[in-house]
């Protein structure tokens, strides 16, 4: 049986009674992310993630509401912080090829750093039936949205259709890369991101307008 994560004495230097509110509702997620990766959703509960916080279970429905909801904030927040990166990339990026490359890349560090993270908050581990599968549903929708904006600036004049089929080839094939360098973690990410970068570009290439041309590019850092 693995073991659920060691009860804290304080929260980020506060005291057990002296929480304030968004740091105790960061460390629900962050508890709670740590058990969904480790045990799967349906094998963790309310009184898990209680128990490993040090709090009671009403304590984290007050915060989050019940499991559903925990699980729907950690992704929530995950997504989140990832659509902020995807922001900072195009920001920075100087042509469409490295934009898809950077973009891949930042992708693909999240699921090296934490494989089981990235499986039930990224990889469709999760519930993907009922109310709740469609909230998560929309979740991923709402971050495979932002691709065409993303791209839009690189193909003024592609038709939407165009771009939004693009984006979802786009996010299906990150997704099912990632869960094949899982089974093949001898492979270094430089080299999933450049054959992501490869697939991506050569079906956004003909919206662009410009003349055929190779994406052999280093990945660049982040």
């Amino acid at each position: 049986m693995k073991r659920a994560p060691a009860r804290p004495s304080s929260v980020n230097g506060h005291r057990k009674g002296h929480v304030p509110r968004a740091v105790r509702e960061q460390q629900l997620l962050d508890i709670a992310e740590q058990l969904f990766a480790e045990r799967g959703y349906d094998a963790t509960s309310i009184e898990d993630v209680a128990r490993a916080a040090g709090v009671t279970r009403p304590i984290v429905y007050k915060h989050h509401g019940p499991k559903d909801g925990v699980y729907l904030a950690c992704v929530r927040r995950a997504r989140d912080e990832f659509q902020q990166t995807l922001a900072e990339v195009a920001a920075t990026a100087t042509g469409p090829i490295e934009l898809i490359e950077r973009c891949g890349d930042a992708y693909f560090q999240i699921v090296e750093r934490d494989p089981r993270r990235w499986l039930v908050l990224f990889g469709s581990h999760g519930p993907l039936f009922g109310a709740l599968g469609d909230e998560l549903a929309g979740l991923r929708l709402g971050t495979v949205a932002r691709i065409p904006e993303l791209l839009r600036p690189y193909a003024p004049g592609a038709e939407d259709e165009a771009i939004t089929a693009l984006a979802q080839a786009a996010a299906g094939a990150a997704e099912q890369l990632g869960r094949w360098w899982i089974a093949n973690p001898s492979l270094p990410r430089e080299r999933v991101t450049g054959y992501y970068r490869d697939f991506v570009w050569a079906g956004f290439q003909p919206l662009t307008g410009q003349p055929k041309r190779h994406a052999r590019h280093r990945v660049h850092p982040m």
